[in-house]
C-alpha cells in the first residue's frame, strides 16, 4: 500500500519492480487488495497485456491507520536509533546487490 499511497496509479509491472516481487506473488496480493476495496485493477485500452492498479478512497483512508505502525514496531524491537539506521542502510545495500544479479 505504501507504493500506492505514493504513486496513486501504476502498471502491475511497475508495482512489482518497486516491491521486488514477481507477478506470481504480486497478482494474488493485488486481487485481495481489490476484494477489500483498497485498489482497482483495469486493463489498458491500448495494450491488453498492461494492467493498471489505482488506489481507491478506501485505500487512501487506510493510510491513517498505518501511520502509527513504524513507531509501534520500533517500540517492540527496542533498537537504538543509530543501529536502526545502520540496519536500514544495510538492508537496502543487500537489496541493491540482489537486484543487480537478476
Amino acid at each position: 500500500m505504501m507504493v500506492m499511497w505514493e504513486h496513486k496509479e501504476l502498471r502491475v509491472k511497475e508495482v512489482g519492480e518497486k516491491l521486488f516481487l514477481d507477478s506470481s506473488t504480486l497478482t494474488p496480493l493485488l486481487k485481495r487488495l481489490e476484494e477489500k476495496g483498497y485498489v482497482t485493477r483495469r486493463r489498458s485500452e491500448t495494450d491488453e497485456r498492461d494492467v493498471f492498479v489505482t488506489i481507491t478512497g478506501r485505500g487512501e483512508a487506510l493510510k491513517e491507520k498505518a501511520v502509527s505502525v513504524p513507531a509501534r514496531l520500533a517500540a517492540c524491537v527496542e533498537l537504538e536509533p543509530r543501529k536502526a539506521e545502520k540496519l536500514y542502510r544495510m538492508l537496502y545495500e543487500i537489496i541493491g546487490t540482489l537486484t543487480k544479479r537478476t
